[in-house]
């Protein structure tokens, strides 16, 4: 079946809350300061990123005439907040450790103002388009490999899996719109290698401000954990590779990519009931009822 007209997963926002507040170290990843300050970093993009990637879709809303595709928005907007919001309390977490990605935050947000917004709609919401096929392998990677977190704080796994499976849900909804509209995947292609150049400036020179704010020199151990991670048999960047350069093929859609048995198991293995805000508030509510009825 045709990817474009395939039945896609359901996008249905969760409601969900992570215990950032039992951080009690910056280096939360293997007391590793390289490898903690790359998350650290970015995170910190993802409030002001993710605020943009919403922007640029609504740009498009009204113009979309798939009442499928307009619900899928709805969902993808959704969840976009939710990530956002929860990424903010990450951040502010991170801050009051030492490693202060609110300012961060900030200053992706001040950058997309002064030099994002100007830009055609039509690139915005490719920029948009563009970023989310990097989160979507980089998704389909660590619900793939999730052992590769392992010395990842709980909490902040638990924010990455659940982060990670709705971006996998939602992957094809910026695409969908764009080309429904705009149907210029040539300019899509362009605007791929722009988005990957930014994206390894922002969050490489984001990883270093960290550390020096920390006055945090990395030791040997640090970098070779880091190299690891990111290069070794399922590192992180080494393992996205095939699927990155896929969207340089003539009529890709990210649903070529055919992942959906990634959010099954992450029901399955990652789900926590605790952290979900509306499971949470519907017991609280059967509790009252029955309090009040005894």
């Amino acid at each position: 079946m045709n990817a474009t007209v395939a039945q896609h997963p359901e996008i249905k926002p969760r409601h969900m809350s992570m215990p950032f507040e039992q951080l009690e170290t910056p280096y939360f990843f293997d007391n590793n300061a390289l490898l903690s300050a790359f998350f650290a970093a970015l995170s910190s993009t993802f409030p002001a990123g993710e605020g943009e990637f919403i922007d640029s879709v609504r740009l498009y809303r009204e113009k979309v005439s798939s009442e499928k595709l307009k619900q899928e928005i709805r969902g993808f907007i959704g969840q976009e907040g939710h990530h956002s919001r929860q990424h903010e309390r990450v951040n502010e977490i991170l801050r009051d450790l030492g490693f202060d990605a609110v300012a961060l935050d900030k200053d992706l947000g001040s950058y997309i103002k002064r030099h994002v917004h100007p830009r055609s709609d039509k690139f915005r919401l490719a920029m948009t388009v563009c970023m989310e096929h990097l989160t979507a392998i980089l998704a389909e990677h660590l619900l793939t490999y999730p052992e590769t977190l392992d010395k990842l704080a709980e909490p902040v796994q638990d924010l990455l899996y659940w982060h990670a499976v709705e971006e996998i849900e939602h992957k094809s909804v910026a695409f969908d719109t764009f080309m429904s509209i705009e149907g210029d995947q040539k300019y899509l292609r362009w605007c791929q290698v722009y988005a990957t150049l930014f994206f390894f400036h922002r969050i490489g020179w984001y990883t270093v401000k960290l550390l020096w704010w920390q006055k945090k020199m990395p030791s040997w151990r640090e970098v070779k954990g880091f190299w690891r991670f990111m290069t070794g048999p399922k590192g992180m960047f080494t393992g996205v590779i095939k699927n990155y350069m896929d969207w340089f093929k003539k009529g890709f859609h990210p649903w070529d990519h055919e992942n959906s048995e990634l959010i099954e198991r992450w029901k399955s293995e990652f789900y926590r009931e605790e952290q979900d805000l509306a499971v949470q508030k519907a017991k609280a509510r059967a509790a009252e009822k029955q309090a009040a009825t005894a």
